[in-house]
């Protein structure tokens, strides 16, 4: 039994080494726990064992300063700024609706939350890699996987930068797509605003 698997192990290991080699972005499935239970891939690309940050602000009820199909939480330092239309704030499908600060919470950073537009693909995976391809040219080492966000279907992307680890998830909602991104200065800040991510992911919901 032990010599079974650790043959199988060894087949694990070498298939998932070859695909590294080729640099093909993979999928992971999803996963049996949801955004709040128990860690599911620690540290590296996904870091699920990081806490959510202490609710603060509601960003996206009807009447708030940004308005959205969905609502999620995020810390109380953050600053919520809606974004005006336009095509400086377009990058692929993806309309920039909101953009919240990290810098009154002492980091370097932004999560934004983007409307995906137009006719969306039944692969979200070609809608992320639309919207990586008109936002930044210099994106590599990507990977995707299907998750939770709060109850809603997700799709979550994770990539380097110059070096530095960013993240977005695509959200299923009522009336469309929206994508929330999270991204900063360097690793040092993205790792510090992770908990403000992991809080946003775990909190959204429809508006009620």
């Amino acid at each position: 039994m032990f010599r079974r698997v650790a043959v199988l192990a060894a087949l694990t290991l070498t298939a998932t080494v070859g695909c590294a080699d080729k640099a093909t972005p993979t999928v992971a499935p999803p996963s049996s726990a949801g955004p709040t239970a128990s860690p599911v891939v620690a540290g590296p690309p996904w870091y699920d064992e990081v806490t959510p940050a202490a609710a603060g602000t509601t960003v996206g009820p009807e009447g708030s300063v940004c308005p959205l199909s969905m609502t999620f939480s995020v810390p109380a330092e953050w600053k919520v700024k809606a974004m005006k239309s336009g095509t400086d704030y377009r990058a692929g499908p993806a309309l920039l609706l909101c953009e919240i600060d990290a810098k009154p919470a002492g980091h370097i950073g932004f999560l934004r939350v983007w409307k995906i537009e137009g006719a969306t693909p039944l692969n979200p995976q070609l809608t992320v890699d639309k919207f990586l391809n008109e936002y930044s040219s210099k994106a590599e080492n990507s990977e995707y996987r299907r998750t939770k966000a709060g109850p809603l279907d997700s799709f979550e992307a994770t990539w380097t930068e110059d070096g530095s680890r960013k993240r977005a998830i695509v959200v299923s909602t009522l009336y469309g797509r929206l994508m929330l991104t999270l991204g900063g200065l360097d690793d040092e800040e993205f790792e510090a605003m992770l908990p403000a991510y992991q809080l946003a992911k775990s909190s959204a919901n429809l508006p009620k």
